[in-house]
């Protein structure tokens, strides 16, 4: 069957090409980089969030796919629900950029603040022939070798040095630092409830496990698999969509650490299907995510929300089904997707006490059909210890001194501190800042890279937090 790659695709072939061939002077790059990166930020202070620990109570992230600012939240935009209804209910800002290319990279940076290495770059991925006729990408799922904490936490707070995809933990034993999670965070401050099954976080991953054969994990009760991944050292089979399993284990970042799945018994409670739809096009309520947001009590502190590669609108015509029964994917694909299921997550007590803060936003800036992408960063954005150019999909530097993952915007929502229908056209913001917000807000301010509670980059001097910029209404009892 002859296969027409979407441009995302045809990129990871000749980056993977690229990076086997092409050499990098990482070190001179950085030591250059680095100099400048410490005269722009010493001496700042280390900000928190705008809002108070207790403000907010959850933190749900729904994450999209490979879109730039422009075709989202541009005049064409085909995500009208997106781009119209959630738009209009909660706050655009439109300076959030991301970290890197292509995918993997920024998924792991939004939970870790780990920077992106050559290897994550490229999705973990090895083109099986480098020579025509191409036979395919061969993903794997290799530890990150040598692993070590990086010796200058000045410059690289909380880096892990070494390329591979697994990243490892922290090691009491020996001391070393690894590279821990904001779920690791979370899990030290509200811990689980073994007598009502309580998770004080979740990971929903769609169509995760509808074929186990291809996803791995350990079956689930509702149907599909837990905490997917292959065995270490082992090739990724769960790459490309089917026709019946499209989701994606590089869009799954939480099994990219040892300090999760590790713990195989929190792994299989806590990186969990999504569910599916009902007949009605509603939520299914016997899902996992229909059925945590049911009460308060049962919905966790900080839940990350992947829709398959269909939904998420990596893939433009997808192998299987959307949301309504077609094969169109992107930003189409995607406003399917969020008109199907923000409902329940904005209908939920949670988010109706507004005490929920819910980030709908993409990993990625989008790509031209050579392959070219958006590199622009903010925010003092360091390449980090192991590649020179983290937006540069083909390794080299670029003219601009921080590439990142180009300016792809997020529709933060909240009923109390967030005025609906604005536009935030002055904060500048990316995944790492979203991370520093994510541990401000829920109350953690002591450990990490920092000592203030904030892991990987989040704790880089002078990276700025959510402000009052996005927070920017009072609670005022009104029960939108």
């Amino acid at each position: 069957m002859f296969v027409r790659f979407r441009p995302a695709l045809t990129r990871r072939l000749l980056l993977a090409a690229t990076l086997a061939l092409l050499p990098v002077s990482i070190a001179t790059f950085a030591s250059a980089r680095d100099s400048e990166w410490r005269g722009a930020v010493d001496d700042q202070p280390r900000l928190r969030a705008a809002l108070p620990p207790g403000s907010i109570h959850q933190i749900l992230i729904v994450e999209l796919e490979n879109e730039s600012f422009a075709s989202t939240f541009g005049p064409s935009s085909p995500a009208t629900y997106l781009n119209g209804t959630l738009r209009n209910e909660g706050e655009l800002v439109e300076g959030y950029y991301a970290t890197g290319h292509a995918s993997l990279d920024n998924y792991i940076s939004q939970i870790s603040g780990q920077s992106p290495t050559n290897t994550t770059k490229a999705d973990c991925s090895n083109l099986a022939s480098l020579s025509p006729p191409f036979t395919g990408i061969q993903f794997f799922f290799e530890d990150v070798q040598p692993g070590n904490d990086d010796p200058f936490p000045a410059t690289n707070p909380g880096q892990v040095d070494g390329q591979g995809c697994v990243y490892p933990a922290p090691n009491a034993g020996t001391g070393a630092h690894g590279a821990p999670t904001i779920v690791d965070q979370v899990d030290a401050r509200f811990h689980s409830d073994p007598r009502t099954h309580v998770a004080a976080w979740r990971d929903y991953d769609e169509d995760m496990g509808n074929d186990p054969a291809r996803d791995g994990g350990t079956p689930d009760p509702t149907g599909g698999t837990d905490c997917a991944h292959p065995p270490i050292g082992g090739v990724d089979h769960a790459e490309i969509g089917t026709a019946t399993d499209q989701y994606a284990t590089r869009h799954n970042p939480f099994v990219y650490f040892h300090s999760i799945i590790d713990n195989t018994a929190e792994c299989n409670a806590n990186v969990v299907p999504l569910g599916k739809l009902g007949p009605d096009g509603k939520p299914d309520p016997s899902g996992h995510l229909a059925r945590d947001l049911s009460e308060i009590e049962t919905t966790p502190r900080f839940a990350f929300i992947t829709p398959n590669v269909c939904n998420d609108g990596h893939d433009g015509t997808c192998t299987g089904v959307n949301s309504e029964g077609g094969h169109t994917g992107g930003l189409v694909g995607a406003d399917l997707w969020l008109k199907h299921w923000m409902p329940l997550i904005m209908e939920s007590p949670a988010y109706r006490d507004g005490h929920m803060l819910v980030v709908v936003t993409f990993d990625e800036g989008g790509v031209t059909l050579t392959g070219q992408s958006d590199v622009r960063s903010c925010c003092y954005e360091q390449a980090g210890p192991n590649t020179v150019a983290p937006g540069d999909v083909f390794g080299r530097a670029t003219t601009n001194t921080s590439p990142g993952g180009g300016q792809v915007g997020a529709v933060v929502l909240n009923r109390r501190f967030i005025k609906p229908g604005t536009d935030n056209t002055a904060g500048q913001y990316n995944h790492y800042s979203a991370l520093r917000t994510y541990e401000d807000l829920l109350g953690i301010d002591a450990g990490g890279a920092d000592g203030a509670g904030h892991i990987g980059f989040a704790a880089a001097p002078g990276l700025v937090p959510f402000g009052p910029d996005v927070f920017n209404a009072h609670a005022d009892g009104d029960d939108r």
